[in-house]
């Protein structure tokens, strides 16, 4: 019988070949697509800003094991693609981290001990009172799961600075946001409209979005911009490329 650690690797490899995330696992090592944020957007189905009000760590039965799965559960602030509820609440396969209370022979990472049984190297995870910017590809395994684009490329944390400046990044600090080449999984090159990373100025006007001198000076702000980037200004950009594509408009239903 296949421990439980071989049906985790075993149900990921089968995502990654249904979905083609892009990413493979093996002994909880990975190796992830680069996505742009144009591209971010055609992948995902679902994009909102909001805050985590749950956590819920259990086991459930998947694809014949019993496997580890977090549900959480946020507040829409804002839907940027998409229909919601002005709660939302998905699955993702793992489990969280947990803290490290004290020195031993956990496995630990970035301060949290971890469990190669349960935890999913590079899968994204939130805490309670967390705000974030996700982008959720179509759930998957008959809808019961979903995941951020990319896994960790896709959920963007938000962060209050003493300043007073609201920024947003993801775990690789925003890297090749905008200069990532397309990968050519749910969009090509020709297809882009406001992205063009091999450009000097890589974030151009869509020519039938939602373009103001307000969103085109957000633009240059990302641009110009390493890491942490302005929260607004990221949000206005995404809402953009969303109107470019025809996709539909970010709704919050109730």
């Amino acid at each position: 019988m296949a421990t439980r650690l071989s049906k985790i690797t075993l149900v990921l490899l089968m995502v990654a070949l249904v979905m083609a995330s892009g990413w493979f696992t093996s002994q909880a090592h990975h190796a992830v697509l680069r996505f742009n944020l144009e591209e971010m957007e055609a992948t995902a189905d679902r994009i909102f800003l909001g805050r985590c009000l749950a956590v819920e760590k259990t086991d459930e039965m998947v694809a014949g094991g019993m496997m580890p799965v977090t549900h959480y559960t946020f507040e829409v602030e804002r839907a940027l693609k998409g229909k919601f509820q002005k709660k939302i609440k998905f699955s993702q396969l793992g489990h969280p981290a947990q803290t490290a209370k004290a020195k031993g022979n956990a496995i630990t990472m970035h301060g949290q001990v971890v469990s190669t049984s349960e935890f999913i190297h590079g899968m994204a995870e939130y805490q309670v009172g967390e705000r974030a910017v996700l982008f959720l590809i179509p759930d998957y395994m008959d809808g019961k799961f979903t995941y951020p684009v990319g896994l960790y490329q896709g959920a963007f944390m938000i962060s209050e600075m003493p300043s007073g400046n609201t920024l947003v990044r993801n775990s690789i600090n925003n890297q090749e946001l905008f200069t990532a080449p397309y990968n050519n999984w749910k969009m090509k090159r020709d297809d882009a409209k406001v992205v063009f990373p091999e450009r000097d100025e890589p974030l151009i006007n869509s020519g039938g979005g939602i373009s103001t001198q307000s969103v085109n000076a957000d633009k240059e702000t990302l641009t110009n911009k390493r890491g942490a980037l302005p929260l607004d200004a990221f949000l206005n950009v995404v809402a953009e490329i969303v109107s470019a594509h025809g996709s539909e408009k970010g709704v919050i239903t109730q």
